[in-house]
């Protein structure tokens, strides 16, 4: 019975001995391997900056008053959001008590922006700037050109007016800006 315990003793060493050799060949690095290359260098800075974003479209936009009514050539109008808009407005009219200006306004503030132009009178040219007005031209008195710029606004319809006393319920459009 010893020697069955001695033959069997023996072999767990053995079955030791060669699972310890087996994870030193695998675990240890070979001597004939090459070593790792270094990693490569970070990239250089980039030197040249980023090219500048492209300039607003430029847009032209030609408006008149129709003879002596209260009416505007255009009554609907496009532009790109961001545009820079160049507006001339000819007031075709003859008789003196027609004079006229454009007045790009916020939704639905029509009526308000009127009654603020008019309680500034003539010396505002009948335009009170505030949050509702996004864009005035200067009044163009009959026989006359005027001519302004503004930049177009976000994305959607805004309604124009004249704002000369009584002129907003008939002098109107409407400018889509498009994204």
């Amino acid at each position: 019975m010893r020697v069955i315990a001695f033959i069997c003793a023996s072999l767990l060493i053995c079955i030791g001995c060669e699972e310890k050799k087996s994870e030193e060949t695998t675990t240890a690095p070979s001597a004939s391997a090459a070593p790792a290359p270094p990693p490569p260098p970070p990239p250089p800075p980039a030197t040249a900056s980023a090219p500048p974003p492209p300039a607003a479209p430029k847009v032209e936009i030609s408006l008149e008053t129709v003879a002596n009514t209260m009416a505007f050539s255009k009554t609907k109008l496009t532009v790109p959001t961001g545009a820079e808009v160049h507006l001339t407005l000819k007031n075709n009219a003859t008789m003196a008590t027609l004079p006229h200006n454009w007045v790009l306004v916020t939704k639905g503030s029509e009526a308000s922006v009127a009654a603020e132009g008019l309680a500034k009178a003539p010396d505002a040219g009948y335009v009170v700037p505030g949050p509702k007005v996004l864009a005035a031209s200067p009044m163009a008195m009959p026989g006359k050109t005027i001519d302004f710029t503004f930049t177009a606004p976000a994305p959607g319809d805004y309604p124009y007016i004249c704002t000369y006393p009584g002129h907003y319920m008939m002098m109107k459009g409407v400018l889509t800006v498009t994204p």
